[in-house]
């Protein structure tokens, strides 16, 4: 009881200081404030370390052989976790990592009721000190357990545990950078365990995507490290900021100068490499053709730019502007009905820029012809700049001097926005809204060097 209102104590007059911290942090220097954080820091730490043992005392006072009689379930709770977090407040994925923590730093519960030499005596030693923290310790206990596992001795393991403590204290590791020492230790320890430790991996890879209630697709995944080495070198590689332009800091997010979400970009890459591949040459194909996406649609919505398509195997419609998007450029099989369901068209012939046309457009416009956007012409699609459904322009024509090129998000933008595209000499202009220029002068897009002039 005189440990708890000492702690108590301690809770009050930290709420003081605290209080006192805030009306005068404004006012200190850069200095200052790193050293302010640095100790909260450090009283933090502390906290967590006791957060750890409690729950640990918890876990050992709840464990299933006791039945009724252990901690949670006489309080009527199913699991420590759960009673923690009833607590505690804490979210049940914190509570649960206290619980792991506090167990495995604890010795084993002997026959008499007692405990047994702690596992990790300096990782104990260190937290209780407040000089290292609950993460890292996390972190530096999970590879030691392993090597344990693999059967290296206690002295190998006492060595991995020691050299992760002092390196991570000495060279003031963050979290992170204990993680990725604490793998390359074990690696260097145990050699052999990278086979039997991949087949786990191996096993647990997985991709899941399902309709959601709100019409968002939405999944998870689990790659081994060489799935996810692909995946990331070639988000990466079309990320490239040559390609993808500067980024920006906006609260816990990055965003492009497009104003998209790191998020939302890694999204539109993925889809982005998916379309790509589906469209490659050496693709599987299905009845001679590539990988194709019907749409259905009516002729009178598609006339007017309005309603919705419907793609084959999916319950969620998609807009008229989704559907003049992929109409333009993806390898999509429309197919039209009347009022009374009556099939009216099936497909184009040669709605498709070919390779040679492809080549010609990216020797004309150099890449995404949008102002100030510089993705070259690899990372682009086709745009038919005069839609089919124009006088000027009937269905089954595509010419290079109607096609223009547009990155992906400057492609799906111009089908949902007021802008519009013209061809005007041979080249792409495009047509702000009257909010933008009341005249709607035309603005030559394209980045080509060799169009010439007319002298002024």
């Amino acid at each position: 009881m005189q440990a708890d209102v000492g702690l108590k104590k301690i809770a009050s007059d930290l709420r003081v200081a605290l209080g006192a911290a805030r009306a005068t942090t404004a006012g200190l220097s850069d200095e200052a404030v790193l050293e302010l954080l640095a100790d909260f820091e450090a009283i933090g730490r502390l906290a967590s370390a006791g957060q750890v043992h409690t729950a640990g005392e918890v876990g050992v006072r709840s464990r299933p052989e006791l039945g009724d009689g252990g901690l949670s379930r006489s309080q009527n709770f199913t699991s420590p976790v759960a009673l923690v977090a009833r607590v505690t407040g804490a979210s049940a994925r914190a509570c649960k990592a206290r619980l792991e923590l506090g167990r495995r730093l604890r010795g084993a519960v002997l026959l008499g009721g007692g405990e047994g030499p702690a596992p990790f005596p300096l990782i104990a030693q260190r937290l209780e000190e407040g000089t290292l923290g609950t993460e890292a310790a996390s972190g530096i206990v999970k590879q030691c357990i392993a090597l344990a596992d693999r059967g290296c001795s206690p002295d190998v393991v006492a060595l991995a545990e020691e050299t992760l403590v002092d390196q991570t204290i000495l060279c003031r590791l963050t979290a992170d950078e204990t993680f990725r020492a604490a793998i390359h230790l074990r690696e260097v320890l145990d050699p052999d365990g990278a086979e039997p430790r991949d087949e786990v991996l191996q096993m647990q890879r997985s991709l899941t995507i399902a309709l959601a209630p709100d019409g968002m697709y939405r999944g998870k995944f689990a790659l081994p490290p060489e799935q996810g080495g692909v995946w990331l070198s070639s988000i990466r590689a079309m990320q490239s900021p040559r390609v993808a332009g500067p980024r920006f800091v906006e609260g816990d997010e990055y965003t492009t100068a497009d104003g998209r979400t790191a998020a939302q970009k890694n999204a539109d890459t993925v889809t982005e490499l998916i379309a790509r591949a589906a469209g490659a040459e050496e693709m599987p194909r299905i009845n001679g053709a590539i990988a194709t996406v019907n749409v259905h649609m009516t002729l009178d919505d598609l006339e007017k730019g309005r309603g919705v398509g419907w793609i084959d195997g999916l319950d969620q419609p998609i807009p008229a502007s989704t559907v003049e998007q992929l109409r333009c450029s993806s390898p999509v099989a429309a197919t039209l009905f009347g009022d009374k369901g009556e099939v009216l068209y099936h497909g184009k012939a040669k709605r498709l820029f070919t390779a040679a046309q492809n080549r010609a457009l990216a020797a004309r416009d150099g890449g995404c012809v949008w102002p100030s956007c510089d993705r070259p012409p690899s990372f682009c699609e086709t745009h038919h700049a005069n839609e089919w459904v124009s006088d000027d322009h009937p269905p089954g024509r595509t010419d290079i001097d109607n096609g223009v090129l547009l990155c992906h998000f400057h492609h799906s933008h111009l089908h949902k926005s007021p802008w519009k595209l013209t061809m005007q000499g041979g080249v792409p202009h495009l047509i702000p809204p009257r909010w933008v220029d009341t005249e709607q002068k035309p603005i030559p897009t394209t980045r080509r060097r060799t169009i010439h002039r007319p002298a002024a």
